[in-house]
């Protein structure tokens, strides 16, 4: 293992327990209150039911998108993973609708690109928006674009950016699509302003933005 896998590696590990942590213990408050009520409050047993929820469903999205190979058979499965993924990114102020328009049967490998750039694109929509998706047979493209309020600086994006970004785990899956990419020869291309970002994937030499 590479000095650069071994960092991603430890990276992945922090980022995961960071993002499950707050979900696990939302759902341990909840059972607390329980208890120190004595009775059922089905307020309170919604919230633990909605946190539970969450963290299935982060669960679900990481070992799809940064497991190994099984989840990710179909494109059904896909939709379902990732839109069960963006309601546990939701909260008073964001929310998200996701779109689909699917005009090719991709290869099963490129499932997983789909799944890490929604979850790149996703994390920095800070009030949310209309995400839409698009995979374009004529082409061999699939294109991912999203509109919002508020969209944050993605650092990660540059094909440029150090191995010391790494410490940055809000770029973990920039990284890891990366190196999902170059396995098998694709590439991407990224357009951002203040309310739009725009992720292009492709095999290399295609062409992009």
């Amino acid at each position: 293992m590479s000095g650069y896998d071994l960092l991603l590696s430890k990276s992945a590990l922090t980022r995961f327990s960071h993002d499950l942590a707050g979900a696990v213990g939302a759902i341990s408050s909840s059972l607390s209150l329980l208890a120190e009520i004595n009775e059922t409050d089905s307020e309170v047993l919604d919230l633990a039911l909605n946190n539970a929820n969450a963290l299935m469903g982060r669960l679900r999205f990481f070992r799809a998108a940064f497991g190994n190979d099984g989840p990710l058979t179909d494109i059904a499965t896909t939709k379902k993973i990732i839109e069960d993924y963006l309601k546990t990114l939701e909260n008073r102020v964001a929310h998200f609708s996701c779109y689909w328009e699917i005009n090719w049967n991709i290869p099963v490998f490129a499932f997983r690109y789909i799944l890490l750039t929604v979850q790149i694109i996703a994390e920095n929509m800070i009030r949310g928006g209309k995400i839409f998706i698009k995979l374009d047979s004529e082409d061999k493209k699939i294109s991912i674009q999203a509109e919002g309020q508020s969209i944050v600086d993605v650092v990660g994006l540059s094909e440029n950016s150090e191995t010391d970004d790494l410490q940055n785990l809000r770029l973990l899956p920039v990284f890891f699509l990366k190196k999902c990419l170059e396995e098998q020869n694709w590439q991407f291309s990224c357009f951002k302003n203040e309310t739009k970002i725009a992720m292009l994937l492709n095999e290399k030499n295609v062409g992009s933005f």
